[in-house]
């Protein structure tokens, strides 16, 4: 197989493996059980291939490279490959960010209900794969391969499919101190690179760029943000609340409209307020900077008329309502043969497919994030026939509802054995 770019992944995948890093090209008919070694089978798990192969499907759109921490605590890198003559997924690791202690596989050993006896299969099979304590390093080498391969920064994203959080938070110093003469221009430089800082900051999330601002976080220890209070947590708390602020009007600025901003933003200050320990608070960070580059990327309006803007907006906010081209048309106070013709003119769908498509994320949310009943989900997204969105939901996914429902218990559970 030879691609345009052979030499710049040719390169790429020299310089992982150097790191020690397995890189695999992967086909639609392949194995998964080539990325762990055949780990699950070892442990009587091989099940688990098939589940990991649906998740991986839900994500793996182009332009769009992925991470992933699996159940064994194992890292990887992916993303499909652009101008393939066959659908090939480039597959990254395993590796780990942490060194696994005895504990650790004693725990995950109950976890899984492998058997104790497996432990030093398990501790074997670790041995043999690197760790990076920072693995900005190894997000490094394949984003510059990204740049090269899609053209730029701005032309791809960065998911992190588990929302872990890999940046570093400000350093605290002491708050409300005197400012003494000789401190003044110290202070005025830190006043001056902080806001720097954010107003960078402010310009990569505009753009929708999440790893470029995840790399930008990694530095933001630097800036001293000043405590306000001799509470750790409740300083960290106000440092959610002034970056879920700047990330709003960053969005804000990448052209999302205010009704998506405003519940995205809400969402935001209710998890800060209840996060019971400085770690939740943490995670919350990163949360926000991928939440918030992701609605620029998929609602920014900046490219679409004013009229394709607010049936975009109001289809997401109405989904359980009537969302006809007729009824449309007349909120938009402009002809349904007209309003067809734009929305598909600019968006490159009709509107019946962009609404069906919607309602289908959104039904996919909730079934990842409630546990309502079936029937709910459905009256929810608008579909007032149960059965018929059911089908609707396999023909997009590949399972029936109930069962990627019974899939996200299981899987939060194990999460919450972690």
């Amino acid at each position: 197989m030879s691609l345009p770019y052979q030499k710049e992944l040719d390169f790429m995948r020299s310089v992982l493996e150097r790191m020690r890093l397995p890189v695999h090209l992967m086909h639609p008919d392949d194995t998964l059980a080539v990325l762990d070694s055949g780990l699950r089978g070892i442990l009587g798990m091989q099940a688990d291939y098939d589940s990991a192969y649906r998740i991986a499907m839900q994500w793996s759109h182009q332009r769009t490279i992925y991470k992933v921490l699996d159940q064994f605590m194992c890292n990887y890198i992916y993303f499909h490959l652009p101008a393939s003559p066959e659908p090939t997924a480039v597959v990254i690791g395993p590796y780990l960010t942490l060194d696994p202690t005895q504990e650790m596989l004693l725990e995950q050993a109950e976890r899984l209900g492998t058997g104790l006896e497996m432990v030093p299969r398990q501790a074997e099979f670790y041995a043999s794969l690197p760790v990076f304590h920072d693995p900005m390093a190894v997000l490094a080498v394949v984003t510059c391969f990204g740049e090269v391969v899609w053209g730029g920064a701005s032309a791809f994203d960065v998911v992190d499919v588990n929302y872990e959080q890999y940046s570093a938070l400000p350093n605290a110093r002491e708050a409300d101190a005197p400012i003494e003469q000789e401190n003044i221009l110290q202070q005025m430089q830190q006043l001056e690179e902080r806001y720097a800082y954010e107003n960078e900051l402010m310009e990569i999330v505009a753009k929708g760029l999440t790893h470029r601002a995840e790399v930008m976080m990694s530095s933001v220890s630097q800036l001293n943000y000043q405590s306000r209070t001799a509470d750790p947590l409740r300083n960290m708390k106000n440092y959610c609340i002034i970056c879920n602020t700047l990330l709003r009007k960053a969005a804000e600025r990448g052209g999302v409209h205010p009704l998506h901003l405003d519940r995205v933003s809400s969402n935001f200050a209710r998890q800060i307020e209840t996060a019971p320990t400085l770690e939740k608070s943490n995670t919350l960070i990163g949360n926000m900077i991928r939440a918030y580059c992701r609605l620029v990327c998929t609602h920014a309006g900046n490219s679409c008329s004013a009229i394709v803007q607010k049936v975009r907006t109001y289809i997401d906010a109405n989904l359980s309502g009537d969302l006809s081209l007729t009824t449309l048309a007349a909120l938009m106070q402009v002809t349904p043969s007209y309003l067809s013709t734009l929305f598909h003119r600019e968006t490159g769908h009709t509107l019946a497919r962009y609404i069906t498509q919607v309602r289908m994320k959104a039904a996919l949310q909730l079934l990842h994030t409630t546990r309502l009943q079936i029937q709910n989900i459905a009256q929810l997204c608008g579909f007032g026939d149960p059965n018929y969105f059911s089908k609707q939901f396999k023909r997009h996914y590949g399972i029936p509802p109930q069962q990627y429902q019974r899939e996200q218990v299981v899987h939060a559970s194990r999460k919450d054995m972690l």
